[in-house]
């Protein structure tokens, strides 16, 4: 059996992916949004910058990452796209880690001044049980940290 991987590594975001598309509950909770979801990881222990967009179809859940040396202009410069994301959150890795681990709520990293969420407010408000199921499906997977 293979190691399980670094988490915010992209062997990680494959399994998170995979994950997502074969939980049925899951599936059932996404299954009415077709949109794109951004997260960016700032300062990973790797040294790199990601950052991962999550586009869901009908349930699917397909994602493309980039990935650059920190600071990674390309990606912590990149603007926001009303038009192509429908929300985008920005942290750094300690975040992220305290996030997966349940040592921080999704409203409490909105409430935090290092977690960044850009897009629509009302309707990322609206679709909170989305963030909460992709939280629960991450913390669910076997990773180093």
């Amino acid at each position: 059996m293979p190691a399980p991987p670094r988490f915010w590594t992209p062997a990680f975001i494959e399994r998170f992916v995979d994950a997502m598309n074969h939980d049925r509950a899951f599936q059932k909770i996404v299954s009415d949004f077709s949109d794109t979801i951004v997260f960016r990881c700032l300062d990973h222990p790797d040294g790199k910058d990601l950052a991962a967009a999550y586009s869901f179809d009908e349930g699917y859940v397909s994602v493309k990452i980039d990935l650059g040396d920190a600071p990674a202009p390309e990606i912590r410069d990149a603007p926001f796209d009303r038009d192509t994301m429908f929300a985008r959150a920005t942290a750094p890795y300690h975040v992220w880690v305290k996030l997966d681990k349940g040592e921080m709520t999704a409203l409490g990293a909105l409430s935090s001044p290092d977690y960044k969420i850009e897009g629509p407010r009302l309707k990322i408000m609206l679709r909170m049980n989305i963030f909460n199921a992709m939280s629960e499906i991450s913390a669910s997977i076997e990773k180093t940290y």
